[in-house]
This record gives C-alpha cells, sequence and structure tokens, in this order.
C-alpha cells in the first residue's frame, strides 16, 4: 500500500471512529428502550441476526462475496460470539435495572482490560507504572459508582450487584474478542466478515434466549416505539457502528481506537436525560471521573526512546 492509499485510509479510520463516539454512545438509551419491553436476549438476537443478514445480503449482491475458510468459520463465530453474543448479551441485561449514562461509564473500563491484557500477553514487557496504576484507579472509579446507591438503580433502594459485575464481565468479553479479531492473520473483507460475526453472535443469543425460557409473547406485544429502538440499534448501532469500529480496529493503534471510551459515557448520560430524565450524582461524576482519568492514563502511547526515536528519523 503506497503512502498515498494509507493515509487516505487513516483518514477514513479517524473519521470511522467518529462515528463509533456518537452512535454507540446512543445506543444505550436505544437498549433502555428495548429491553423495557422485551426480554433481552432475544431482542439482542432479533438486532443481531437481521444486521447480519442485510451485510451478508450486501456482499452476496456487490459480488465480493467468498466462501470462507473453515478457520475463517471457526474466527468468526469465536469473535461473533464474544463480543455480541456474550457481550452485548449481558450489557442488555444489564440495562434492565441499570440506567444508560451509569452502564456507558462502567463499560468505559474496557481499555483498561485490553491494556491491561496487552501487557499479559506482552509477558510483562509493557507492563509500566501508568498501567498498573490506571486499572486500580479504574476499578476505584467503579466501586465508587456502585457505591452510589441514589443513581446505580432505577428505584434507588439497593445496588443491583449481579448487573455491575455482568457490565465488567462484558467488558472482558470484548476484550478477548478484540484481541482475538485483531490477531486474525486470513481476514476476510470487512463487512463481510462483520455480517457472520454478528449473524454468529445473533444465533448464540437465540440459544441463550431458549435456554433461560425468556416470554417470547412480550416481543409480539411490544410497542413500536420498542421495534423502533430494536431497528434503530441494528442499523446504527450494529450496521454501521459496528463496521466502523472493525475499520478501525483493523486500522489505528489501541489506545487511539481505545479513546472511544471518553466520548461514550457523555452520549449516553446526555441523551439519558434527554430521552429517560435519568439523573446522575456528584458521587457518581467523580467515579466516572476516575475512570476516565484511568483510561487516558493507561492508553497514553508508550514514549519512544530517544536512540529509538533517532534510529526511526535515519530509516
Amino acid at each position: 500500500m503506497n503512502h498515498t492509499a494509507s493515509a487516505s485510509r487513516e483518514k477514513l479510520a479517524y473519521i470511522a471512529l467518529g462515528v463509533v463516539y456518537i452512535v454507540w454512545g446512543s445506543t444505550y438509551v436505544g437498549i433502555r428502550l428495548v429491553v423495557e419491553h422485551m426480554p433481552p436476549y432475544v431482542a439482542a438476537a432479533m438486532r443481531f441476526i437481521l444486521a447480519g443478514g442485510v451485510l451478508l445480503a450486501f456482499t452476496y449482491l456487490r459480488g465480493t462475496w467468498k466462501a470462507p475458510t473453515r478457520e475463517q468459520w471457526t474466527n468468526a463465530v469465536i469473535v461473533g460470539i464474544l463480543l455480541m453474543g456474550i457481550g452485548n448479551g449481558l450489557i442488555m441485561s444489564a440495562q434492565r435495572f441499570i440506567p444508560s449514562g451509569i452502564t456507558a461509564l462502567l463499560v468505559a473500563t474496557f481499555p483498561l482490560w485490553l491494556t491491561l491484557a496487552e501487557a499479559l500477553l506482552s509477558r510483562g514487557a509493557s507492563l509500566r507504572l501508568p498501567v498498573v496504576s490506571g486499572v486500580l484507579v479504574g476499578l476505584l472509579g467503579v466501586f465508587v459508582i456502585a457505591s452510589a446507591k441514589s443513581d446505580v438503580s432505577f428505584s434507588g433502594s439497593a445496588t443491583p450487584i449481579g448487573a455491575l459485575i455482568a457490565v465488567q464481565a462484558a467488558s472482558i468479553c470484548w476484550t478477548i474478542g478484540y484481541l482475538k479479531a485483531k490477531a486474525i492473520k486470513e481476514r476476510l473483507p470487512l463487512v463481510m466478515a462483520s455480517g457472520l460475526e454478528m449473524t454468529a453472535g445473533g444465533l448464540f443469543l437465540l440459544a441463550q434466549s431458549m435456554v433461560f425460557r425468556e416470554d417470547w409473547s412480550r416481543v409480539l406485544r411490544a410497542p413500536l416505539s420498542a421495534w423502533g429502538g430494536v431497528l434503530f440499534l441494528a442499523v446504527f448501532g450494529s450496521i454501521i457502528g459496528f463496521t466502523a469500529f472493525a475499520f478501525t480496529r483493523h486500522t489505528l493503534p489501541s489506545h487511539v481506537v481505545g479513546t472511544y471510551a471518553y466520548v461514550n459515557p457523555l452520549v449516553a448520560v446526555i441523551f439519558g436525560r434527554l430521552f429517560f430524565a435519568e439523573s446522575i450524582s456528584t458521587q457518581t461524576v467523580m467515579g466516572g471521573l476516575l475512570i476516565l482519568a484511568a483510561v487516558f492514563v493507561t492508553t497514553m502511547p508508550k514514549p519512544t526512546p530517544p536512540a529509538e526515536a533517532c534510529q526511526a528519523e535515519d530509516q
């Protein structure tokens, strides 16, 4: 790839990252709208099966479909189950008990887990003081938010510990899925890969819905607003948002991609306030600031030693 093409691709990646900033921040409100009227797992399954089907149909009609190898099928299924099937399923389930703004603040720990995982995979080579201190400060922020009973749950009477753990488990699943996707060598075309991953995740969510015996009749009784929420999540959150995220994942460094965690909570809090009159206490703001500060510290690029910098300039 020549320099001009590389620069254009990088520019498009930053535009895609801007889409992720806004679109994914707004999806938390869409999720809340849906789970108020539909079971979470079957609703998430509809979202991803619809989005995945549209992407695969687009790939086929455009003539860019190619038969995946066994390894590519396996990779798509694993990534889809981790990101959509488990990660998003847990978020959908947790948001029955946690306001959208709080959920987004807790999900902001994803870059912390990602940075820590990369440090562990490098056998401590990237395990610097900012990484360790950032993870500890981020977890402190989670604790501060979890102890703010006045606005962590809808009723304000108790802290939904199970839902808080589910959100962190979702972040860890996203970390594993992200690293798995980034390590894939023989990649499929972006849109096709996204379609396969979403379809695999959606089918896994459908299986979970059956295992948990969700009441599917609630889907039929759901108002048009909930169906609109599913459509919004499928089109904007998945087809547009996830495809944009996948593009940035393969183009930009992890510490740059992770910056979406700074913006998503702000967008979610604003939309949660506008559409659901969600309040947020000073204690929760402080916890959120601790998380965002920790993310900022841990995702900063490692400074290049002077000797290496000089060597790079000479090449």
